[in-house]
């Protein structure tokens, strides 16, 4: 029941937190990681942690191929979880240690949800090797070694700690057929009860479930959402002119060399696949072939066929050889006629596996040759019993080579002219709006120095606005000289009485042609390039400085008032949209008039925006108008890595992470956490702790919190589902937190202290 619960938490503990997906693109990625293992009991061995390492490709977004290398930590072999043996054989049993070792493959496949976690499946299997010492006691040591195929499956969730490192955190079951005498047998020991027990035990399959936490890095590749439709256009061009989805044909002949200990004579095969690309990197394929009689490629057909499908991952996109990894299996169908090279019937059906690598060829965008080699398995047990085997050394060995030409069906890539047509257009739009948005910066200070009578001031920023407003025109330096010059030129033949008159008939014209249609932003327009006039240039030259001052005041006064009335016509009609918005009643009261106002609650409406990616995925956010920012229930409020120690029978240090989330409108907030206490018995902790921090107004930097919490411990001897007691407290220090606290699970049974540092991220 500890391990099902201890699973399902660290399944669910991280799904709050908000994070992308990988790299898009073809990327490598590496992976330290740690492991604890609780052994079937009919393995004979303790549970315990495993360390290792992963090291594999990243084909897009979804899916990684790795190799795997584990090697256990301070593992021993045991006979007292079994429930089989007298406790005096159990009393005299010598535990000695157990090293595990395991080099194999996985596939994770990512789930592409977009949401608040990213979860994801693996499937996994290799050779395991148990290394044990038989010898009597006190006699030499005598190590001997036990290989076996596993298998395993799990599911896990990825958080983000960076843009290219991750956490992975996984639950999975590993599967594997062994003899367990060969762990427990011992020399010098009564072999009776072992005897006994296996006899009982008809069978030797062993399900291990482990809990795995991982720091996965990703190097090379984008994020998602970097590519623009212009660079998928391109890239897709230049990597085969499709996009998408991808159907595909493919008519192969193929070459199997049999292992020499099997009955099966080396063959042709002629067949073909037919299956699909999800994208560039990655393909299912579906096959059948049948083999031709006396090793000769012919249409006279031998009694034996194949069947089976391939997984594709592409090791690049780009337009020429393009190397890729070839995974799959299926049945090998010997019929009941066939005769094998021996001469007899003696050869079984039976299902394989097999892996290679192999290369495409492109010749056009819908057509391609390929090759590939592959390594494929079957079992030397009766009837090829691939399911129960154990040893690698009952694999039987056989080399398959295939050549194909390949044509796909799928959508052409985007036209990168039409495209880039498009995206000139769209930049020319930004480029405007870049302009507006300093114009319309420029007429907000212009404003505050028209109330502030600061002629000075406005006579700037109105040279200011006009040159940009030329630039947006797309007018040249040139023609704003030519321009300028030919203006002064005017203006110097101008006396100083005909400027005046001038001055004040434009004053006097704006009130006069305001009854015309023209609007109140063109009759501000030309009182600026007066005011700008009067203040630069000849025409300065040719006023008195008393003459020019009042002028200016002038003009700034009418500037006032016309401004004056746009932002009463805005407020004006800003109060018909929010009444019509918020579907309230509006009221006109006449001058002199009083009235009760009704009580109206002042609230803001609920915005919702749909946002739509460059990839087509759609999401959908609510903005609450009360209370100004919504960013869900749930806040990430960063990661946390900390050490200390934990007491119980024994002390061990330790080594962990903690995730800090905080919910909106409450105080409290939840801490999950994870550690590995490595050492002689090698322990770990999961927990999920929710506090409640105290303001302390002392004069210093410190906020203290307390709180309660559930957990599974096992470590320094004790092991432990039950509630857990915190108190600790956090101290602000370089954009980040310190934090130490106390923690007592099961509030007397072990006692941890840790030390540790939230990063905000």
């Amino acid at each position: 029941m500890n391990k099902i619960f201890t699973i399902c938490v660290l399944t669910m503990m991280f799904t709050g937190v908000n994070l992308n997906a990988q790299r898009k693109d073809i990327t490598v990625t590496l992976q330290p990681t740690a492991t604890y293992t609780w052994f079937d009991n009919n393995t004979a061995i303790e549970d315990g942690v495993m360390f290792g390492g992963r090291l594999g490709f990243g084909f897009g977004e979804a899916i990684e191929l790795k190799v795997v290398y584990e090697k256990s930590n301070d593992l021993r072999n045991t006979v007292s979880d079994i429930g089989a043996f007298s406790e005096d054989f159990i009393n005299n049993f010598n535990n000695r240690n157990v090293d595990i070792e395991r080099i194999g493959g996985e596939f994770k496949a990512n789930i592409p949800t977009r949401g608040m976690f990213v979860p994801y499946l693996t499937l996994g299997g290799g050779v395991q090797t148990l290394t044990f010492d038989i010898a009597a006691v006190d006699a030499p040591r005598n190590e001997q070694e036990s290989k076996q195929i596993y298998a395993n499956i799990g599911i896990g969730t990825q958080l983000r700690l960076g843009k290219r490192l991750f956490l992975n955190l996984e639950a999975k079951n590993t599967v594997f057929n062994m003899n367990p005498a060969s762990v427990l047998y011992q020399e010098g020991q009564d072999q009776s009860e072992i005897e006994n027990w296996l006899g009982d035990n008809t069978t030797n399959r062993m399900y291990n479930w482990s809990v795995l936490a991982g720091l996965q890095l990703y190097l090379g590749g984008r994020e998602p959402g970097e590519m623009s439709d212009l660079d998928k256009a391109y890239y897709n061009k230049f990597s085969g002119g499709s996009s998408g989805f991808k159907l595909i044909i493919e008519p192969v002949g193929a070459y199997i060399n049999f292992d020499d200990d099997t009955n099966l004579a080396d063959a042709y095969f002629i067949g073909g696949k037919v299956g699909f690309d999800l994208n560039q990197y990655v393909g299912l394929r579906g096959y059948y072939y049948q083999a031709t009689k006396n090793e000769k490629i012919s249409t006279d057909w031998e009694d034996m066929a194949m069947y089976g499908g391939d997984f594709i991952a592409k090791l690049n996109v780009s337009r020429g050889l393009v190397p890729y990894i070839n995974l799959g299996g299926g049945y090998l169908n010997v019929y009941d006629t066939y005769v094998g090279k021996d001469g007899v019937a003696s050869a079984s059906s039976g299902y394989f596996a097999k892996g290679g690598i192999g290369l495409n060829v492109p010749v056009s965008r819908n057509f391609e040759i390929f090759g590939d080699a592959n390594m494929m398995f079957t079992s030397e047990r009766a009837d090829n019993d691939l399911e129960n085997t154990i040893s690698p050394d009952e694999l039987r060995k056989h080399t398959m080579f295939t050549v194909g030409v390949r044509f796909q069906l799928g959508k052409k890539a985007d036209d990168t002219d039409e495209i880039l047509e498009r995206r000139i257009d769209n930049r020319v739009d930004e480029r405007t709006e870049i302009y507006q948005d300093r114009i319309d910066s420029l007429e907000s200070q212009l404003v505050d120095a028209y109330k502030n009578n600061d002629t000075e001031k406005a006579v700037a920023i109105i040279e200011k606005k006009k040159d940009i407003e030329r630039e947006k025109d797309g007018m040249s330096e040139d023609t704003k000289s030519n321009s300028t010059t030919t203006e002064k030129g005017s203006r110097v033949e101008m006396t100083p009485k005909e400027l005046e008159d001038l001055i004040q008939k434009v004053i006097q014209g704006v009130d006069e042609e305001s009854l015309k249609p023209q609007t109140t932003e063109d009759r501000i327009d030309r009182l600026e390039r007066l005011l700008l006039e009067i203040n630069t240039g000849t025409y300065k030259q040719n006023m008195a400085p008393a003459r020019q001052e009042d002028a200016s005041q002038q003009i700034l006064n009418k500037l006032n008032e016309l401004e004056t009335k746009i932002d009463e016509n805005t407020d004006r009609i800003n109060n018909l949209g929010n009444n019509e918005n918020n579907q309230d009643k509006t009221l006109i009261i006449a001058p002199g008039q009083q009235t009760n106002v009704p009580n109206v609650p002042m609230t803001r409406p609920t915005e919702t925006q749909i946002i739509t990616d460059n990839d087509g995925n759609t999401t959908v956010k609510t903005q609450d108008g009360n209370n100004g920012v919504a960013t869900g229930w749930v806040i990430n409020e960063g990661m946390s890595i900390f050490t200390g120690f934990v007491v119980a029978d024994e002390a061990s240090m330790i080594i962990g992470i903690r995730g800090n989330y905080a919910f909106t409108n409450s105080p409290f907030k939840f801490m999950p956490d994870l550690y590995l206490a490595p050492g002689k018995s090698t322990g770990f902790g999961i927990n999920a702790n929710v506090v409640i921090p105290f303001d302390v107004n002392a004069g210093i930097i410190l906020q203290p919190y307390a709180g309660l919490g559930l957990g599974y411990n096992n470590a320094v001897g004790e092991s432990t589902f039950s509630p857990n007691l915190v108190l600790g407290t956090t101290f602000n220090l370089l954009g980040g937190k310190l934090f130490a606290d106390y923690t007592a699970h099961n509030f007397v049974d072990i006692h941890r202290i840790s030390v540790g540092y939230k990063f905000q991220f």
